[in-house]
């Protein structure tokens, strides 16, 4: 059982981001399967992104979901991003993942959470306090603040995930960069622990929205950083679960065909092993 929730509070940090990047790299553990999902209330941008279809996705699951849950029907409302990650894209329209997320978040979140053999990544957007997201964020077994660290992000956000713990298992930060304030300072001011942090790579970034090849993708801090990321959460988890090839080619590839270059000698696990570490243990429980 796992879901795992990026969510923001000020500005625009890239939550929606993270969670990409965190789901394309999540390790590949026996007896389990990934999946990234779209429950942000202001509306997806994975479809028109990567030119999928607006359904199957977030609406055809809930209206399935009426009628009873069924775990391998799951499948049936995903699509794949190009480099096989399979994904359940939200509609385009605020007022569609809204009122989808209002009638069944709850449920919906509370069910993926309950599978066992699916890790389930979200990006659920802005948290505030009316957010109708709230429901299905606070199902997940660990909740994550995307932000920069600075003032400006850090000090709202630190308001919302202490409101946050209140009704979620676990709940973190996921910083994007590591100035001007570092990851110490933010946990000894606001007690809050920092999960991770992902590299502030806007090169990367692009390229990962723009589905460049992998190949050129793999060296990038942001991929790196992703991965280091992934592997910490799915051994805490799952820990002792096996890990099978990793890091898998499940990152958006536009050339998914075009041969890797091994030019380095290095394996992906050695590249993913560069990135930057969680500076803390993992989340503690919210009291």
């Amino acid at each position: 059982m796992a879901l795992v929730c990026f969510a923001s509070q000020k500005g625009s940090p890239g939550a929606t981001m993270s969670a990409l990047a965190v789901a394309a790299a999540w390790p590949n553990l026996a007896g389990r399967r990934k999946l990234l999902v779209e429950a942000d209330p202001d509306g997806g941008v994975l479809a028109v992104r990567y030119r999928l279809g607006r359904e199957p996705g977030l609406l055809s699951l809930v209206g399935a979901g009426r009628g009873g849950m069924s775990r391998d029907g799951l499948w049936n409302h995903t699509q794949r991003l190009p480099g096989g990650l399979p994904v359940v894209v939200a509609p385009d329209r605020p007022e569609q993942t809204t009122a989808a997320l209002t009638a069944s978040g709850s449920a919906l979140g509370e069910w993926l959470q309950s599978l066992d053999d699916v890790d389930v990544i979200a990006d659920v957007g802005r948290l505030g306090v009316s957010s109708p997201a709230i429901p299905f964020a606070t199902s997940a077994d660990l909740l994550l603040m995307v932000a920069r660290p600075t003032a400006a992000q850090i000090q709202p956000g630190a308001e919302r995930l202490a409101t946050l713990a209140r009704s979620t298992k676990h709940v973190g930060w996921c910083l994007i960069g590591t100035k001007p304030y570092s990851a110490e300072e933010i946990e000894e001011v606001h007690g809050i622990r920092v999960v991770g942090t992902l590299a502030d790579d806007p090169k990367g970034a692009t390229a990962l929205e723009a589905g460049t090849s992998q190949h050129r993708r793999v060296r990038s801090p942001l991929v790196r950083s992703a991965a280091s990321l992934a592997g910490a959460m799915a051994d805490w988890l799952h820990p002792g679960a096996e890990h099978l090839d990793h890091p898998d080619s499940s990152e958006p590839d536009a050339d998914a065909d075009e041969p890797d270059d091994t030019s380095s000698g290095a394996t992906e696990s050695e590249e993913a092993a560069e990135g930057i570490a969680p500076e803390t243990p993992l989340a503690s429980e919210a009291s």
